[in-house]
């Protein structure tokens, strides 16, 4: 099973059972709607959990989960990353991507020297940087347009165009 990563359980709310989910999904509707089931990592072991209820929060998703109807039941939950079967994530538009196919990709310059590989990707309010590494050094390139040239998402591979001291 090819699990993503999409969200991560922050703390309980009230005491019937209802965890806050932080998510960067742009289908919060589909992941979360109730029967379907996403995955928690506990110690290297993905757990199912299916989705009783659902409802936004002060910008966070709350859930109830697995007949669990006390804050009790939950709190063991707390801080555990939240996945979704890859088979179900939906087809994006060209040009959009989601976060784990960037992840682990080799970065090129238009020269077709070897810059780094991605190892990860900050959101933040002007757009989302890929953070790259190569050796003990790392980089922060804007994934837009004027810097991200070609994205391979087969071949795991991107090329970009940096400006003088980007890198």
């Amino acid at each position: 099973m090819n699990l993503v990563l999409f969200g991560k359980i922050v703390g309980t709310h009230g005491i019937k059972g209802e965890v806050k989910i932080s998510s960067n999904s742009d289908f919060k509707e589909e992941r979360f709607k109730i029967g379907n089931t996403l995955y928690v990592k506990k110690n290297n072991d993905f757990i199912p959990i299916t989705i009783q209820s659902h409802r936004v929060h002060k910008g966070l998703d709350l859930i109830t989960f697995n007949n669990y109807k006390n804050i009790n039941d939950v709190l063991e939950f707390v801080d555990l990353d939240v996945y979704v079967n890859y088979d179900s994530v939906e087809e994006l538009p060209d040009d959009e991507y989601y976060y784990q196919e960037l992840l682990d990709c080799k970065v090129y310059d238009i020269n077709n020297n070897y810059i780094g590989i991605v190892v990860d990707l900050l959101d933040l309010p002007q757009g989302t940087i890929l953070k790259i590494k190569q050796d003990n050094k790392k980089s922060l390139v804007p994934f837009n347009d004027e810097f991200v040239k070609e994205v391979n998402c087969e071949e795991k591979i991107i090329i970009i165009d940096p400006i003088e001291g980007l890198l």
